[in-house]
C-alpha cells in the first residue's frame, strides 16, 4: 500500500482492524465513516504523510500504536465516545501540537503520546482515572497540562515527575478557553 495516497472508508464497514494500513507510507487522507466503532492495534502505524484524521462519534476504542509514526498528524480530535487511548497510540506524531481528552476518556495507556515533540498543550478531563507509564514521554514542547481543581491530586499522582510541575489548575474545564489553542 505504499502508494496509496487517500482512502475513503465505506459506510458498511464498523471497525478498522489491526494493521489495516499498516506503513501506508503515502497516505495523506482519511475518511472514517460514522458507524465505525473502533480503530485497531497499528491500523494506521507508519502513515507518515497523514496530516489530520476525522475519528467520527462512534468511534469507542483507539487500539495500541493505532496512529503511531504518523509523523506528519497535526491534528485529532478525540470524539467524547473513546473511552480508551491505546498504549502507544499517538507515539511519535511529531507535528501533533495539542490535544484535548474529553470526558468519556477513563484511561490513557502507556506512551500513548511519547515523543510527540510539538505537543505543547493537553486538557485532562476529570474522568481519567489511569494513565499510563511515560504517556508523555518526550514531550519537549509540553508546557501546560491543564486539569480542574477536583483532579489535581489524582492526576499528578499518575504523572511522571518531571510533568509535575506543568499541570495547570482551571476551574471550569468546559470554557472554551480551554479548547482554544
Amino acid at each position: 500500500c505504499s502508494s496509496l495516497s487517500s482512502v475513503v472508508i465505506p459506510y458498511s464497514v464498523t471497525a478498522i482492524g489491526d494493521g489495516a494500513f499498516y506503513g501506508c507510507s503515502s497516505l495523506c487522507s482519511v475518511e472514517i465513516p460514522a458507524g465505525v466503532t473502533s480503530i485497531g492495534n497499528s491500523a494506521f502505524e507508519g502513515c507518515s504523510l497523514l496530516r489530520s484524521v476525522g475519528i467520527p462519534a462512534s468511534v469507542t476504542s483507539i487500539g495500541n500504536s493505532a496512529f503511531m509514526r504518523c509523523a506528519s498528524l497535526s491534528n485529532v480530535v478525540i470524539p467524547c465516545s473513546v473511552s480508551f487511548v491505546g498504549e502507544r497510540a499517538f507515539k511519535r506524531c511529531r507535528f501533533l501540537s495539542s490535544v484535548v481528552i474529553p470526558d468519556s476518556v477513563i484511561k490513557i495507556g502507556c506512551y500513548a503520546f511519547e515523543n510527540c515533540i510539538r505537543l505543547s498543550r493537553i486538557v485532562i478531563s476529570d474522568s481519567v482515572t489511569s494513565i499510563g507509564t511515560g504517556a508523555f514521554n518526550e514531550c519537549s514542547s509540553l508546557n501546560s497540562i491543564i486539569v480542574s481543581k477536583s483532579a489535581y491530586e489524582r492526576v499528578c499522582g499518575m504523572l511522571d515527575e518531571w510533568l509535575r510541575s506543568k499541570v495547570v489548575i482551571k476551574e471550569d474545564l468546559d470554557s472554551d478557553d480551554d479548547l482554544l489553542f
